[in-house]
C-alpha cells in the first residue's frame, strides 16, 4: 500500500485540520464527538494503518490497526499526537 504524506481526518473532523493547540476538552472537538471514544482519522504507512482516537475529556491515543489493544502513544495534545503519527516511516518497523 502507498504511504500517505500525513494524517487524514475523517469528514466529520475535517474542521480540526490545521488548527493548533487543540487539547483534551476542546469545545469544538467535544461538539463534534458523538461517543466517549472516537477515531478522528488515519494515516497509512506502507501496509500499516494508524488511527488517532479521542477519548472524550481524557486523551488522544495512536493505535496501529490490527496491532492489539495497547496505544503506541498518548497525549492530552492533538498537536503532539499528530506530530508522532506524521513522523512514522516504514523504516521504523523493519
Amino acid at each position: 500500500m502507498e504511504t500517505m504524506k500525513q494524517f487524514t481526518f475523517y469528514p466529520r473532523y475535517i474542521s480540526l485540520q490545521g488548527l493548533e493547540d487543540v487539547k483534551v476538552g476542546n469545545k469544538l472537538l467535544n461538539e463534534l464527538t458523538l461517543d466517549e471514544e472516537m477515531s478522528l482519522g488515519s494515516r497509512q504507512v506502507g501496509d500499516r494503518s494508524y488511527h488517532i482516537f479521542y477519548f472524550k475529556n481524557d486523551r488522544f491515543s495512536v493505535y496501529y490497526h490490527k496491532g492489539g489493544l495497547d496505544a503506541m502513544y498518548s497525549s492530552k495534545s492533538l498537536d503532539e499526537v499528530l506530530d508522532y503519527v506524521n513522523k512514522l516511516s516504514i523504516a521504523d518497523f523493519l
